[in-house]
């Protein structure tokens, strides 16, 4: 592995901390007075909500502060007209929310000063142009522990029944994030753990994943360290573990973010970006449900190929965190009942319950050999995936 050849992508400057964000105002009063966009959900844009607070904070400080609310996963038309009404000389964009909004805000800082479309550079669907213009810079302070958008260098627009496309640039990486867990706990549970799976799978996919590296590896390891346990300390009575909980949940997605950008994805993701795209299913949902069966079948197949692989034996490895009393015959289907129960437990949900059934699920086999689904460890059959699909629902 060590003599594979690779590249790493660069990362924002962190700051991370419990309260943190009480530290950015400040910060930004001293080192921005130009114009600034702000790009918030809609509760956090509310009286009390630290969107509301820094937008009030802000107003003193600066002649020029634009405020736009994005709800759901942005569209490149809701992108696109945001821009429209940003002034090219916007020195700086905020994103404070979830996966969507930080999107929706890393999209809108790259295009302001071009004035340019999405839909000029959007991967698969858009027109293919380079992305040769200059970009705003952009903060980005989440609000859930999902994505990991933060760290990121790619934004995910969707089109309802059409699409669900990365536009993806180094450009487009913050130049800063603001991570504080404290804000964690404005999110509903339900919410919080459909995400915090999102990150886990994330994390998983991104370790196991023929494209990983050295760094990716460290990276990826310690948040599934970090995960372990965190949704149980969330859901304590004793508040120094909520604290712990949440702060290990919120690194952990981060983290996740930084082995996507880096090493990529597998089969959960490249099925869960087309079941997005033809399906109202939250993606964290998705990723929780399809995790346990997924993961199963590329077991399966590297069982009956190569019973001494690599990847084989980094789901042992990540079998043994989890499960560090079992006997070593005994470590994948262990892994396998962890990720079964995770699912169970946190997001009880099946996919079922938005629409997916296998009698219209066909489109999102046709449309998922691109993008993460190039990544996974195995080639799985249409078959095999159709039968994963079945027990999530």
């Amino acid at each position: 592995m060590s003599n594979t050849a690779f590249q790493f992508a660069p990362m924002p400057y962190i700051h991370f901390g419990w309260g943190v964000r009480h530290s950015l105002i400040s910060h930004l009063q001293k080192q921005y007075s130009g114009r600034i966009v702000l790009i918030t959900g809609s509760f956090l844009s509310q009286k009390g909500q630290f969107g509301q607070i820094i937008r009030a904070a802000l107003t003193e400080t600066t002649r020029h502060l634009d405020h736009f609310i994005v709800s759901g996963e942005p569209s490149p038309e809701l992108v696109d007209d945001i821009v429209s009404k940003c002034k090219i000389d916007t020195q700086l964009v905020i994103g404070i929310g979830g996966g969507s909004v930080l999107d929706a805000a890393k999209t809108i800082a790259g295009l302001i000063p071009s004035q340019t479309s999405v839909m000029d550079y959007l991967e698969g669907v858009g027109m293919g142009k380079a992305f040769n213009v200059t970009t705003c810079p952009f903060i980005a302070v989440p609000t859930t522990a999902g994505t990991g958008s933060e760290t990121t260098k790619n934004a995910v627009l969707s089109s309802i029944g059409k699409f669900k496309k990365s536009f993806r640039d180094n450009k487009l990486l913050a130049k800063e994030a603001w991570l504080d867990p404290e804000l964690l706990k404005t999110c509903p549970r339900e919410v919080l753990f459909a995400t915090g799976m999102d990150a886990f799978t994330q994390l998983l996919e991104s370790y196991t994943t023929p494209k990983s590296n050295p760094i990716t590896d460290a990276l990826a390891w310690q948040g599934m360290s970090l995960f372990k346990g965190a949704f149980e300390n969330i859901n304590s009575a004793d508040e120094s573990k909520q604290q712990q909980g949440y702060s290990n949940l919120m690194l952990a997605a981060s983290l996740s973010g930084t082995t996507l950008a880096n090493a990529g994805l597998g089969a959960v993701h490249g099925l869960a970006g087309p079941i997005g795209a033809f399906f109202d299913a939250p993606h964290g949902i998705v990723c929780a449900k399809l995790l346990a069966p997924i993961t199963s079948a590329n077991i399966d197949v590297l069982l009956a190929t190569d019973g001494g692989s690599l990847i084989l034996n980094k789901y042992k490895q990540i079998g043994k965190l989890f499960n560090p009393s079992l006997a070593d015959e005994d470590i994948l289907a262990g892994l396998l009942k962890t990720l079964k129960d995770y699912a169970l437990n946190y997001t009880p949900q099946g996919l079922s319950q938005y629409g997916l059934s296998l009698d219209n699920i066909q489109p999102v086999i046709s449309s998922c050999r691109s993008g993460s689904m190039l990544a996974n460890p195995v080639l799985l059959s249409d078959e095999q995936l159709m039968q994963a699909i079945s027990h999530a629902l």
